[in-house]
């Protein structure tokens, strides 16, 4: 084979060679403008629907503002009206105002005249306020005076109740005395040797002093049956044969119930106890009770 031969076939081969790449090349170059088309054809196709929705909702926004135009339209005129209606209000307002301030004037007149009746009125308050002040004092020593008044007659009513009960105690004491009198008995009363007198009834006055300076004041505080213990003792100056006055102090202002007399059979440093005599109601724990020498000495 010839040089000339080898270099023919040699570039033969290289053409070859060379058409094939072309020829590769011209196929992938076609893709790619295939796929391209199909890329600018979507996206030529998105555009146009955006654009479709663009102006789709720029014809509702338009129509949306010719809307809110007719309304706002609607607004002014009704605004309008009522600026004409509020114009027509304040002409009525200023009227009435000028009406008004005519009236203050005619009114501040008047206000000054009861200014000075007013301050006549507190002259002539005052004054009273005065007396009403005196008055008031005088009224406070009187209530004062009244309430130990009342205290004073409550204290004396529950004497009389008691003094009472006392009274027809000593009425029946006579009457036994005078029964034994009228049977020939007599009493021997301590004045001398050998001296015999017919029994009298009187209260003997020897510790009148004492009883009527400390009135011994106690309270019930066990009763069984006709026997009583009182709050009060030896340390208080009771003694044996000493008699108390039970009774139920008075509430709301009543007289005191007088319930019996206590005779003191067994004393003790701060209490005693005895029978009850001459029994006129039911003793109870916490009734009151108070020596007779000095009920019967308060006079």
């Amino acid at each position: 084979m010839s040089v000339l031969t080898k270099v023919f076939v040699v570039l033969l081969t290289l053409l070859s060679i060379a058409l094939s790449m072309f020829v590769v090349a011209a196929f992938a170059q076609q893709e790619n403008w295939r796929l391209s088309s199909e890329s600018w054809r979507e996206t030529a196709l998105a555009a146009n629907a955006k654009e479709r929705t663009v102006t789709a909702n720029a014809a509702i926004e338009q129509q949306r503002a010719l809307d809110r135009h007719h309304q706002d339209v609607a607004t002014i005129d009704t605004l309008q009206n009522n600026l004409a209606a509020a114009n027509d209000e304040l002409a009525r307002l200023n009227q009435d105002n000028s009406d008004l301030e005519n009236k203050l004037t005619v009114k501040e007149g008047q206000l000054t005249t009861a200014n000075r009746l007013s301050s006549l009125l507190q002259a002539a308050f005052n004054r009273e306020q005065e007396s009403s002040t005196k008055l008031s004092r005088r009224n406070s020593e009187l209530e004062r005076r009244n309430v130990d008044l009342n205290s004073r007659v409550k204290e004396l009513t529950a004497n009389m109740a008691m003094a009472t009960s006392r009274v027809r105690a000593l009425k029946e004491q006579i009457a036994s005395m005078s029964e034994d009198s009228a049977g020939g008995k007599v009493a021997q009363i301590p004045g001398g040797p050998g001296i015999v007198q017919a029994h009298t009834p009187s209260v003997s006055t020897g510790a009148a002093p004492s009883a009527m300076s400390s009135p011994i004041r106690a309270e019930v505080t066990k009763v069984n049956g006709n026997l009583a213990s009182i709050s009060v003792g030896s340390a208080d100056g009771v003694a044996h044969g000493m008699k108390f006055l039970l009774y139920r102090p008075a509430t709301n202002g009543g007289t005191p119930q007088y319930l019996g007399t206590l005779r003191v059979t067994r004393v003790e440093t701060n209490q005693c106890a005895g029978s009850i005599e001459q029994i006129e109601g039911e003793v109870r724990p916490g009734d009151s009770a108070r020596d007779e020498a000095s009920f019967a000495l308060r006079g």
